[in-house]
C-alpha cells in the first residue's frame, strides 16, 4: 500500500538538511506544505499536487536576530483572521511568527505583544470553544504551560499559566469539554488539562493510573481525533517503541485500549513522530522513527490498530532516522510527506484511498460493498460479507463467520469470541490477524491443525475454522508464511490476565444494585460479564468508582449478567472469629449470634464444594492469618429474588449471577454480594 514516488529539495542545504518539523495548511482547497530547519536555515513551502510531487513555491532564510536563535519547529495559527506560522524563537518575549498569503507564500516576519511566560515556545496549539479563541503554548523558559484568549485585534491576554512542560501538544473534545494533551520526552510525562470553557484555564486531570500500567517511555508524540463518535489519544514512546491508543472519557480519564510494539516486520523503533487523519470516516495512522523506514495503521471503531503496510528505507528514498511526518489528503491519494535526520529534503509516499468503503459493524447479516470495507461483528452471531475491495472483517464475541469475497482481505480476530470460521482464505493474498490473542506472538504456539477444507487453529480456548478459498488443505505456511505480520500487542486490560487474580477492593456485603450507566459502590474493580441469549460474552473491568460501559448495541437483549470480584485483604473483614463460626456449624452448632441465615451459609463454604466443614474454616483461618490457602476468598453476586430456602450446611447449593434484559446498552439489576469467608456481616 505503501508506495514510494520520490524526494523533493530546494537545492539550498540551508532548507533541505536539518528539517525538524513539516506542517499543513489548507487555502481555497490547496494545501501547503511547510519545513523548517533550525539556526542559520529557513522555511520552504511546498504546493500538493495529486498524482505529482510537491512544488516548490517560496522560500524564505531567516534573517536579523533571529537567525541563530530560532528552532525547528513551525505551528500555523490564526490571529483574527490573519493566518502565521509560528516559530520556536530563543530569546523572543512574543509570539514570532511569518504571515501566510492566501497562495500559501511567506509574508512579513511579526510579534505580537509580550507573553508572560515568554516567546520561546515548544509547543503550541489553537482551539475554538464556542466563541472564546484559545492558543495553548508550552514555554521552555518557565517550565509553564499557558493558554492565551485571542482578541479581536489579534493580541493575546493570559488566561492562566499551570507547571508543566511539552514538546507536543493536542487538543481534543469529549462530552461537552475541551482537553489539553501534551507529551514531553525530556521529563517522560503524558499530561491531561482541562480548558475551562468560559475562562479558558487549565485544571490537570490525574491519569497516571492509566498511562502507568502501559510502560511509555520517552513520548515523543501525540496525536488526538474524533472518530467513530468517540474521542481517542494516540502516544508514540521512544524509548518504549511503542504506540498506545487511548480513549478520552467525558470527566478527561484516559481509557487504554489498544499498546503496540515494534516487531521485526515493523518500522517504528525508536519512534520520532506519528500522524493521524480521517478519510471518509476511515482512520488512518502512520508512524516512523529510528528503524529507518514507516509503518501504516488502520484504526479499528474499538480503538485498536490494524497492520497495513511497512515501508524500509532504500538508497534512493531518503528515510534513515525518521524525524517528522504530515499526512495530507489529496483527491484520491493519501500523501505521506517524511524528513530525516540522515537525508536531505521531503521524502513522498503515497497510499490509494480512491475505493475506500464502509465501516459497519452489527449482527446476523453484515454486507460490505465492492470497495475497501471494514466489518466487525457484534454480540450475536454474525455472518460478515466483504464483498469485492480489501476488507477488513473483525470478529465480535458471538460466533462469526467470515466471507471477505475478491481482494486482498484482512481477518482479524478478537480474544474471546465464540468459535470464528473463514469461509474463502486466499494464501499469499488474505491475512489472519490474531493480535488480539493474549501473549502470542509466533505461529509456534498454536495448535494448528490441517483439515481437508483448510485448517483448524487453535489457542488457549479460541477456535478458528479456515477454509481455503480453492477447497483443499492449507498449512501453516499456507496462513501465516514465515511468520505473523505486524506489531506485538500488549495487553492493557489486566482484569482477567490469563487467570491472574485481578486488582481487588473492597465490596458491599448485602443488597446492592448493579446500573450501567452511574458509578456502583461495592464493584470498583469487578469484572462484569454480560452473555446475551445466542451471543457470545461481553466482558469488562468497572472502575474504581464502580463504573463500567459494556458497549452494546442498541435494541433489547435478554441474557446473563455474572460480576467476579476477588477479595482485597486490606480490608480484613475475615478474621478469626469468622473461622470458628464456622467450626461451630460444621460440627452441628449454630454460630455466636443464633439460626445462620442462608447467606451466612454460603459466605461460610469457602471451597464452594457444597458443603460446611472443617476445611472451610482452615482455609478462612489461613486466610486471616496471611497464610497462602487453595481456597481464596473472593465476593460472589446473586439475583436479589433467588429462592435460597433449600441451602442447609450440608447442601450449599446456589447459581450466580442472574437473569437481565439489556435495554439500548443499559443495564440495571438488584443483586445480593456476598463475601465467601465472612459470616459475622453476612
Amino acid at each position: 500500500m505503501l508506495q514510494f514516488e520520490g524526494v523533493v529539495a530546494t537545492g539550498s542545504a540551508a532548507l533541505d538538511s536539518g528539517i525538524g518539523d513539516t506542517a499543513l495548511k489548507t487555502f481555497n482547497g490547496t494545501t501547503y506544505l511547510y519545513t523548517v530547519t533550525g539556526p542559520g536555515g529557513g522555511v520552504a513551502v511546498w504546493r500538493l499536487v495529486e498524482g505529482a510531487l510537491p512544488q516548490l513555491v517560496d522560500t524564505e532564510y531567516y534573517s536579523g536576530t533571529i537567525t541563530f536563535q530560532v528552532g525547528r519547529s513551525g505551528t500555523p495559527i490564526t490571529l483574527a483572521g490573519t493566518e502565521q506560522l509560528v516559530l520556536d524563537v530563543n530569546m523572543a518575549v512574543g509570539l514570532v511568527g511569518y504571515d501566510l498569503n492566501v497562495d500559501g507564500t511567506l509574508d512579513s516576519l511579526t510579534e505580537t505583544g509580550s507573553l508572560t511566560g515568554g516567546g520561546d515556545i515548544s509547543a503550541i496549539v489553537q482551539v475554538s470553544i464556542g466563541l472564546m479563541d484559545v492558543l495553548a503554548m508550552a514555554h521552555e523558559e518557565t517550565g509553564q504551560i499557558g493558554t492565551y484568549l485571542v482578541n479581536q485585534d489579534g493580541t493575546l491576554s493570559l488566561a492562566g499559566l499551570v507547571s508543566g512542560t511539552g514538546d507536543a501538544m493536542q487538543t481534543l473534545r469529549a462530552g461537552t469539554d475541551h482537553f489539553l494533551i501534551s507529551s514531553d520526552a525530556a521529563s517522560n510525562t503524558v499530561s491531561t488539562y482541562r480548558i475551562d470553557s468560559i475562562s479558558g484555564q487549565l485544571t490537570e486531570i490525574d491519569n497516571g493510573s492509566a498511562l502507568g500500567t502501559l510502560g511509555i517511555s520517552t513520548p515523543t508524540a501525540v496525536e488526538t481525533i474524533n472518530a467513530y463518535g468517540k474521542p481517542w489519544v494516540i502516544v508514540a514512546g521512544a524509548g518504549s517503541n511503542s504506540l498506545s491508543v487511548l480513549q478520552l472519557n467525558a470527566d478527561g480519564s484516559l481509557s487504554a485500549t489498544d499498546h503496540i510494539l515494534d516487531s521485526l516486520t515493523t518500522r517504528f523503533e525508536s519512534v520520532q513522530d506519528l500522524e493521524v487523519v480521517d478519510i471518509n470516516g476511515r482512520v488512518f495512522v502512520v508512524a516512523g522513527g529510528g528503524d529507518d523506514g514507516l509503518t501504516l495503521f488502520t484504526l479499528t471503531p474499538e480503538g485498536q490498530l490494524v497492520y497495513l503496510d511497512s515501508f524500509a528505507d532504500t538508497l534512493i528514498s531518503g528515510l534513515q532516522n525518521v524525524e517528522s511526518l504530515s499526512l495530507a489528503h489529496v483527491g484520491d491519494e493519501l500523501q505521506v510527506l517524511a524528513t530525516s535526520q540522515q537525508g536531505a529534503g521531503v521524502t513522498v509516499i503515497t497510499v490509494p484511498v480512491d475505493n475506500l468503503g464502509i465501516v459497519d459493524k452489527g449482527f446476523g447479516a453484515v454486507s460490505g460493498t465492492a470497495a475497501d470495507d471494514m466489518l466487525s461483528g457484534s454480540i450475536l452471531d454474525t455472518a460478515l460479507m466483504g464483498g469485492d475491495g480489501d476488507d477488513i472483517l473483525i470478529a465480535g464475541t458471538g460466533a462469526t463467520t467470515m466471507s471477505g469475497g475478491a481482494g486482498a482481505d484482512i481477518f482479524v480476530m478478537q480474544s474471546g469470541s465464540s468459535m470464528t470460521t473463514i469461509t474463502d482464505f486466499q494464501p499469499g493474498v488474505d491475512r489472519l490477524d490474531l493480535f488480539d490473542y493474549l501473549l502470542l506472538r509466533s505461529p509456534q504456539q498454536l495448535t494448528f491443525t490441517s483439515t481437508t477444507q483448510g485448517a483448524r487453529i487453535e489457542y488457549r480456548g479460541e477456535v478458528v475454522q479456515v477454509q481455503s478459498a480453492s477447497g483443499g488443505t492449507l498449512t501453516s505456511a499456507d496462513i501465516f508464511g514465515a511468520g505473523f505480520d505486524g506489531p506485538d500487542h500488549i495487553p492493557v486490560d489486566f482484569g482477567n490476565f490469563g487467570g491472574l487474580t485481578p486488582d481487588s477492593s473492597d465490596g458491599v456485603l448485602g443488597p446492592i444494585t448493579v446500573d450501567s450507566q452511574s458509578a456502583n459502590p461495592g464493584l470498583s474493580d469487578a469484572e462484569i460479564k454480560f452473555t446475551p441469549v445466542g451471543g457470545g460474552t461481553v466482558s469488562v473491568t468497572a472502575d474504581d468508582q464502580g463504573q463500567f460501559d459494556l458497549d452494546l448495541p442498541d435494541g433489547t437483549f435478554p441474557g446473563r449478567l455474572d460480576i467476579i470480584k476477588h477479595y482485597s485483604t486490606a480490608s480484613k473483614e475475615i478474621d478469626a472469629m469468622d473461622a470458628l463460626q464456622v467450626l461451630r456449624i460444621s460440627v452441628g452448632l449454630d454460630p455466636t449470634w443464633g439460626p445462620p441465615a442462608a447467606e451466612n451459609l454460603i459466605a461460610a463454604d469457602i471451597n464452594q464444594d457444597g458443603t460446611i466443614n472443617a476445611l472451610d474454616a482452615l482455609a478462612i483461618l489461613q486466610v486471616a492469618v496471611g497464610q497462602p490457602t487453595a481456597h481464596e476468598p473472593q465476593w460472589v453476586f446473586l439475583d436479589s429474588n433467588a429462592d435460597l430456602s433449600g441451602i442447609t450446611k450440608s447442601n450449599v447449593d446456589y447459581q450466580t449471577g442472574m437473569d437481565v434484559v439489556a435495554i439500548d446498552g443499559v443495564i440495571t439489576a438488584d443483586m445480593t454480594s456476598i463475601l465467601l469467608g465472612n459470616l459475622e456481616a453476612a
